[in-house]
């Protein structure tokens, strides 16, 4: 309920009621005073009366004095009653019905899980600043209150609505924090932060996720795709033509220390059975940025994120690259990520208590997908793809008979054998709903062609599914059991 002064007139029961009923009590008892001064003046203007009549008239001056101060009282005592009851019967009326509309809003957008992420300063907020269409003023709460109930008047005279369910979705708004414009219209968002270090592959995975997701997933399910701004709609041009050339871009390290570090590919997901619209953020941040711990802004999303995805280079253990690094071809050599893997989640660890100021315990909560890239070079598919859980199964059809569980399985194997125990320890120990999966991101060489990604969709449908029952209803094309094979 507003407390902040707003670019608004209060509603007339919070402020001019009030105003009325005192000058309403004021004047009638005015009106009692001012009938006792008239008969009390009459007393002093009986002088040109014989004596008897100046005895009688001022008995009757006296009489109707008394009666005023007895009758008149009582009678304006009474009326003066009866006015503030009905007033505060209606008075009543009005905040019942305000108050349970700002609680319908407020369960509505608590029940939906509506809340605002802004994709620049990331910080989070429940109801955004709205600017009135026609000034130009920025409400900062516009919630049912003492400003207005249903509609709120702005100072320029133009009716905002105040609820969920009228129009406030409507109206443009900003950040209330960084005064970013925003486009959410209380949406649902998914927040996922794609991490890890430099040259591990986020960027790619990003790519080749946003593409699949947009132009295959999104079709075959019935899913309507709406970008969340121009800006945003320019970032997957630039996405399509690096998924058609089979490139990647490394994420910018801004200079400007106004800009953001982590940027989000933001879209609104619309299906008849999405109320509210689902509103997917998706984000990226400089390897070296997100090591160094530099970051030009606090990185608000781990704090509300639903999900998060912890990409690794698995040429950047030392034992993996010594064993296969002949095998790489030169490009793949160069684009090795060099930050060591127990530090990157060592730093992710120490970030996410920063940032979000919680324990351990409460930080295990966030599902975590640990994502082992490049697996098409150097042959990985044949230790962790799926041709490798394919065979396993095939092998052991009794101990191993679903596909995400098994590559769960191979992927903290082939960790586990190459001197990675403590890292796989970290993130058991840490979060208590993760699981491990492979990709390639490419699907071969950068630069060599159309992108031919495999497996980059199922981390993230398990993401989604955790993070929107509803979502999971629909995007279901796999299936990921509660418990992984423990690997011994």
């Amino acid at each position: 309920m507003a407390t902040t002064p707003q670019p608004a007139k209060k509603s007339y029961f919070f402020d001019k009621c009030y105003k009325d009923l005192g000058n309403t009590i004021k004047g009638a008892w005015a009106r009692n005073s001012d009938s006792i001064k008239k008969y009390a003046s009459n007393l002093g203007n009986l002088g040109d009366h014989g004596l008897p009549a100046k005895l009688f008239l001022g008995l009757v001056n006296i009489l109707a004095m008394v009666a005023v101060v007895v009758c008149g009282s009582a009678i304006t005592a009474v009326i003066t009653f009866i006015n503030i009851v009905i007033l505060l019967v209606f008075m009543v009326i009005v905040y019942i019905g305000f108050t349970i509309i700002w609680i319908v809003d407020r369960l509505y957008l608590v029940r939906k899980k509506i809340f605002t992420a802004c994709h620049e300063c990331k910080e989070k907020s429940l109801i955004p600043t709205y600017i009135c269409p026609k000034c130009g003023a920025k409400h900062t709460n516009l919630t049912p209150g003492v400003y207005g109930i249903l509609k709120r008047t702005c100072n320029c005279g133009e009716k905002l609505p105040t609820a969920f369910f009228n129009g406030r979705k409507n109206l443009e708004a900003e950040c209330p924090n960084c005064g970013h414009k925003l486009s959410d219209r209380e949406s649902r968002p998914i927040c996922i932060p794609i991490v890890g270090g430099r040259s591990v592959g986020k960027t790619a995975f990003i790519t080749a996720f946003s593409k699949e997701f947009i132009e295959s997933i999104a079709p075959a399910k019935g899913f309507d795709i709406e970008f969340y701004n121009d800006k945003k709609e320019d970032i997957y041009k630039e996405i399509t033509q690096d998924y058609i050339a089979g490139s990647t871009r490394m994420t910018d390290r801004p200079q400007d220390v106004n800009a953001a570090s982590s940027v989000s590919f933001s879209f609104f997901v619309k299906h008849p059975e999405f109320s509210p619209e689902r509103l997917v953020h998706v984000y990226d941040i400089a390897g070296e940025v997100f090591t160094d711990n530099n970051e030009n802004e606090v990185q608000k999303q781990y704090e509300y994120c639903q999900g998060i995805v912890l990409i690794i280079d698995p040429f950047a253990i030392p034992s993996i690259r010594y064993k296969y690094e002949e095998l790489l071809a030169p490009e793949d050599v160069a684009g090795i990520g060099k930050a060591d893997i127990n530090e990157i989640i060592n730093s992710f660890l120490n970030k996410l208590r920063e940032v979000t100021g919680l324990s351990d315990n409460k930080m295990a909560t966030v599902p975590l997908a640990v994502v082992i890239s490049k697996i098409d070079s150097a042959g990985l598919e044949q230790d962790i793809g799926t041709l490798a859980v394919n065979k396993l199964m095939k092998t052991d059809p009794e101990k191993f008979t679903d596909f995400f569980d098994t590559q769960d399985y191979l992927c903290r194997k082939f960790l586990k054998e190459n001197n990675m125990e403590s890292f796989l320890n970290n993130i058991s120990i840490q979060f208590k709903n993760n699981r491990f999966f492979a990709c390639s991101a490419i699907g071969h060489t950068r630069d060599k062609g159309q992108y031919k990604p495999e497996g980059v969709l199922p981390p993230m449908e398990w993401l989604f599914r955790n993070a929107d029952p509803k979502m999971g209803q629909l995007w279901h094309d796999n299936t990921f059991s509660k418990k992984t094979i423990n690997v011994e």
